[in-house]
C-alpha cells in the first residue's frame, strides 16, 4: 500500500539502511522503535525479500506480533517453539504441532510467508526438510494405489488409525474408502477406490459426513515432525539400544542398580515400540539417533531471499541464555538419575551456535532504547524517531482535538477501523466535523499533508513518525 510506505520514502535514512540489508549479511541495527511501530518497520525492510522471520522473546510477545503483522501480511504464520524438557507432556494435544505443520508446509510448498517465532525455536534441532518432503503423500484420481503400502505410509508419518475420523491426524480404512484428516487442513479426505484405482476424491465435513468439494488429487503432510521411512528407524533402533547398554553398565559399575535397571526397561519398551509395534510417537527427543545431519529451522530458509527481524536482541539473549541453562541442567539432572540418554542432551544448539548461523543472514535487530547487544555483531547502527499514540478509549472527541491537530501539523493520518461500515461512518463522522476525512479500499491512494484516510483493519496499537 502506497500510503503505508510513503513514510519510508521520506526518511533520510531508509535507503541506506534498504541497500545495506540486501547487499551485506550480518546484523543492522534500528533503535528508537516502539513496539506499535516496529512492525511497520518490518514491512517496508521487507520488501523485496522472499520471506521475513521475526524472531522475539516469548511466547505472548509472538502471539502479539502474529496479530499485529497480519494487517501488513496475510501470509503471516506462528511457529510455536518446543517444550524440549517436557516433550511428552503438551497440553495443548496436538495444536503446537498442527502450526508447526503448517509453517513447514508452506516451506515445502515455497510459498512466500513471514514466521513469527521465539529464538528457542531456532535453537532446536529439526529433521531435515528432505526428509519431511518425503513424508508428503500425493494422491491423484485415476492413479493405482495399495492401501497396505498407503496405511503403513500414513502410519509412518504419525497419523493415528481409528475406525471413524474425529480430528486432525487421524485416518481410517473402510472396505474401498479411505478416509484422512490431513494435519494441515480444515477438513478431512474421502478417498474411493475401484479396485486398485483411485476413483474419487473428496473433502467432507466431519460432523455431517457431507461432500463439500470434489478434487482431482490432494497431498497429505505428514502428523508428527519425525518421520521415519525404510532402515532409519531400525538404525536409530539400534543405536539407542546400544548407547542404552552403555550408560547401563557405567550405573552398574557404579553400584547404581537402580538407575541402572531403569534404562534397561526404558530401552527394552522402546525398541519394541519401534521395531514391533511400528510406532513412532513420542520420538523427538531421540531425534539425534535418527537423524545425524539434523538441522536448525534457520536452514529451511534461501538465506538470500529471506530476512530475519530479531526484536529487541538485549531480551532475546536474557530469554535464550535462560532456556538453555534450565534444559541443561534439567537434562543433567534426568541423565543421572537414568531417565535419558546422553544423545538425549543434544537437542539443543548453544546460543552462541545459534548466534553464529543468524551471521551468514540478512538480519535487522529492531529495539527501543540504543543499547549494546552481545548477541550479534552490527555492521551498522541508526537511530529512528517514532512514538506510540495512547488508546482513544472510545472518546471521539479527543479524537477529533488530536486530528485537528495533526491536521495543522501537515500530518498524513490513517485510521484503521475493525469494519469497513464503521470505517465508512467514521470518515462521514469526521467530514461533519470539517475535517479532510475520506473512506478508501485503493492500496495505490496515496495521502496529501492534513488529509486523513480511514480503512478496514486492526493493529494492537497505534504509532506516529514524528
Amino acid at each position: 500500500m502506497k500510503v503505508l510506505r510513503k513514510p519510508f520514502e521520506e526518511m533520510g535514512e531508509f535507503p541506506q539502511i534498504r541497500e545495506l540489508l540486501r547487499d551485506k549479511k550480518g546484523a543492522v541495527s534500528l533503535s528508537g522503535c516502539v513496539d506499535s511501530q516496529k512492525m511497520h518497520m518490518v514491512y517496508g525492510l521487507g520488501d523485496g525479500f522472499r520471506n521475513k522471520v521475526i524472531v522475539t522473546f516469548s511466547d505472548i510477545r509472538a502471539r502479539e506480533i502474529y496479530e499485529d503483522y497480519k494487517f501488513y501480511d496475510r501470509n503471516t504464520v506462528i511457529y510455536p517453539a518446543k517444550d524440549l524438557i517436557f516433550y511428552q507432556a503438551d497440553v495443548h494435544g496436538n495444536r503446537l504441532t498442527t502450526e508447526r505443520m503448517k509453517v513447514l508446509r508452506r516451506i515445502l510448498e515455497g510459498v512466500p510467508v513471514t514466521v513469527v517465532t521465539t529464538f528457542d525455536s531456532l535453537m532446536s534441532y529439526q529433521v531435515p526438510l528432505t526428509a519431511l518432503k518425503k513424508g508428503v503423500v500425493k494422491l491423484q484420481k485415476g492413479k493405482e494405489l495399495s492401501l497396505k503400502e498407503l496405511s503403513e505410509t500414513l502410519a509412518a508419518t504419525g497419523y493415528e488409525k481409528v475406525y471413524q475420523v474425529e480430528g486432525p491426524g487421524q485416518f481410517a480404512v473402510r472396505g474401498g474408502i479411505v478416509d484422512i484428516f490431513d494435519l494441515t487442513e480444515e477438513n478431512p479426505y474421502r478417498i474411493e477406490l475401484w479396485g486398485d484405482e483411485i476413483d474419487s476424491i473428496r473433502s467432507f465435513d466431519v460432523l455431517s459426513q457431507r461432500s463439500i468439494e470434489n478434487l482431482a488429487s490432494v497431498s497429505i503432510y505428514p502428523a508428527t515432525e519425525l518421520v521415519l521411512f525404510g532402515d532409519s528407524a531400525v538404525r536409530g533402533a539400534d543405536a539407542i539400544e546400544k548407547e542404552g547398554k552403555k550408560v547401563e553398565a557405567a550405573l552398574r559399575e557404579q553400584f547404581r542398580t537402580e538407575e541402572a535397571h531403569r534404562v534397561k526397561t526404558q530401552i527394552a519398551e522402546l525398541k519394541e515400540q519401534i521395531l514391533e509395534y511400528r510406532s513412532y510417537l513420542n520420538l523427538e527427543s531421540y531425534i539425534r539417533y535418527f537423524y545425524k545431519e539434523a538441522e536448525s529451522f534457520l536452514d529451511f530458509f534461501d538465506r538470500e531471499k529471506s530476512l530475519f527481524v530479531l526484536d529487541e536482541p538485549a531480551r532475546l539473549k536474557e530469554h535464550a541464555d535462560a532456556v538453555e541453562l534450565e534444559f541443561r541442567e534439567s537434562m543433567l539432572h534426568r541423565a543421572e538419575k537414568g531417565y535419558v540418554l546422553p544423545g538425549q542432551m543434544e537437542l539443543l544448539m548453544s546460543v552462541e551456535q545459534t548466534a553464529a548461523r543468524l551471521e551468514s543472514c540478512h538480519v535487522v535487530a529492531l529495539s527501543a532504547i540504543n543499547q549494546k547487544s552481545s548477541l550479534l555483531k552490527t555492521e551498522e547502527r541508526f537511530d529512528i524517531t517514532a512514538k506510540s499514540i495512547a488508546s482513544y478509549n472510545n472518546s471521539f472527541e479527543l479524537l477529533v482535538s488530536d486530528l485537528r491537530r495533526y491536521k495543522k501539523s501537515g500530518y498524513r493520518v490513517l485510521l484503521l477501523s475493525g469494519s469497513r461500515t464503521r470505517a465508512k461512518r467514521l470518515a462521514k463522522d469526521l467530514a461533519d466535523q470539517e475535517l479532510l476525512a475520506f473512506y478508501s479500499e485503493d492500496p495505490e491512494r496515496e495521502l496529501a499533508a492534513g488529509e486523513i484516510m480511514t480503512c478496514y483493519g486492526h493493529v494492537l496499537r497505534g504509532f506516529e513518525y514524528p
